[in-house]
């Protein structure tokens, strides 16, 4: 079984809004939508589970409902960080099977797309876990401090990760194991295997897969989502 965890339990503060920013609407739809039809309708996506910020809970039963999201398993309430909201979202699924691929995604990143999704879940099935990685084409540098730099970083050796990333039902059970017992706790999974000494193994990302954080993300988004329109009527 391949299921869907998504993480909506942020405030978005960067945003500047009086809403989550996931619950911000574009197109008369809230942006989590977006992210659940993405989830609804990926063909290997058997299940899906979300961490909602707390208080927001009923309301995105709603729109689950509105939008035929037949998918959907449980709505849980996240905890304070991003680390606590996963782990209470993975424990919710209850006796996952060791093969199960649980797939932790942003519900700030409504445009994943499906190759992204199947190659998460393709890598995982293989390695026992999978993130989704960018190339990086940009000069980088050391922040030395706030003001200058001093240093060039090789590109060549960096990428940039993003969600979905994913691990297998047993995977998940070890890592929450270690990470208690060396009592390490990181916001991403990937972050979090890394940490324990483990490898983790690269599925392609995309970068339409935008994360929304703040307000010019959003124009973007909108824009993407022209472009989106504008291919399906060629």
């Amino acid at each position: 079984m391949n299921i869907a965890l998504i993480l909506a339990g942020g405030a978005g503060s960067r945003m500047g809004e009086d809403i989550p920013k996931q619950f911000i609407e574009v197109d008369d739809r809230p942006v989590i939508v977006y992210t659940l039809l993405a989830m609804q309708n990926h063909l290997e996506i058997d299940k899906i589970q979300i961490v909602c910020i707390k208080g927001w809970e009923e309301q995105l039963r709603e729109y689950a409902n509105k939008f035929d999201i037949t998918k959907l398993n449980n709505i849980v309430t996240g905890g304070k960080t991003r680390f606590e909201s996963t782990k209470i979202g993975m424990e919710s699924l209850g006796n996952v099977a060791d093969e199960d691929v649980i797939i932790v995604h942003d519900a700030a990143r409504p445009l994943v797309t499906v190759e992204s999704l199947s190659d998460t879940i393709a890598v995982c099935k293989r390695y026992g876990n999978s993130m989704t990685v960018l190339d990086c084409v940009d000069t980088m540098y050391d922040r030395t401090t706030n003001e200058y730099t001093n240093k060039e970083v090789a590109r060549g050796n960096l990428a940039r990760g993003q969600t979905p990333e994913a691990v297998t039902g047993k995977r998940m059970r070890e890592m929450y194991k270690a990470a208690e017992e060396k009592n390490i706790k990181l916001d991403s999974i990937s972050a979090l295997q890394i940490a324990l000494g483990w490898r983790v193994y690269f599925a392609k990302g995309s970068e339409r897969n935008i994360k929304l954080t703040r307000k010019e993300d959003i124009e973007l988004f909108k824009a993407l989502l022209i472009m989106e329109k504008d291919e399906w009527l060629k």
